[in-house]
């Protein structure tokens, strides 16, 4: 068996491969979404694009992030954190870009919904310096094998039915 599993790996090895997109209002753009949630079922890692242009094209950037914590909600949608990152000084002018002299800590939550929350920490304080709230496309990767010849379990976590069991909630003393 092992032999087996070992010999299909090497026929569909994992790789980071494009699965979908969505449009800034969560309309489907590419790709297939019920690919992308079976690729995290099945315990695949996940990358997201998004980016801007001008319209005249004097200025364009690309922005990718390795997502962290992610949920499905109700089959259909992800919601996923993004991995912290500082800002940089300049996103436009690659000579000028370096970190900035007051580290800003960046964090976002993107979903494919096309909604892409930001939030701003000043490092220093710990207080928070900027809220963006952003719709965009949206272009989801996976670290998995190709969709047609994947043959791990997706899992689904959340059956019908399927409750946690509460067995302590504890708020802190004001």
């Amino acid at each position: 068996m092992l032999l087996l599993a070992a010999l299909l790996a090497a026929q569909c090895p994992s790789e980071w491969r494009f699965l979908f997109a969505n449009g800034p209002q969560g309309e489907d753009v590419a790709g297939n979404r019920a690919e992308l949630i079976a690729a995290v079922r099945r315990g695949s890692p996940l990358r997201v694009g998004w980016g801007e242009a001008a319209a005249d094209d004097k200025w364009s950037v690309e922005e990718f992030s390795d997502v962290g914590f992610t949920n499905i909600i109700r089959g259909r949608d992800l919601v996923v954190q993004l991995e912290p990152a500082l800002i940089q000084s300049d996103y436009l002018d690659a000579t000028k870009a370096t970190l900035r002299a007051e580290p800003l800590e960046w964090r976002a939550i993107m979903s494919t919904d096309g909604r892409f929350d930001a939030q701003m920490t000043d490092r220093a304080t710990g207080k928070l310096f900027r809220t963006l709230r952003q719709r965009t496309r949206i272009h989801w990767y996976a670290l998995a094998p190709d969709p047609k010849c994947d043959t791990r379990t997706a899992i689904d976590s959340a059956p019908p039915g399927r409750s946690n069991i509460l067995v302590e909630s504890i708020k802190p003393a004001e």
